[in-house]
């Protein structure tokens, strides 16, 4: 899967090395999202929203 990064203000942007092809799974958004427009993924005990937006791009939210 690719993602957009969540960027805060108070944060500073930092970029984490590429990982190597082979350590990646590309997964389609039609079998993570499979008809639904949203989905909550959690991560280190907190609810993150990633949704498909009218315009068909993908928005993550805290």
């Amino acid at each position: 899967m690719h993602s957009t990064p969540v960027n805060h203000a108070t944060e500073p942007s930092v970029q984490e090395p590429a990982l190597p092809a082979e350590l990646v799974d590309i997964i389609s958004s039609d079998s993570l999202f499979a008809q639904r427009k949203a989905l909550l993924i959690e991560h280190n005990g907190q609810q993150y929203r990633l949704q498909i937006t009218k315009q068909n791009k993908l928005i993550l939210t805290k």
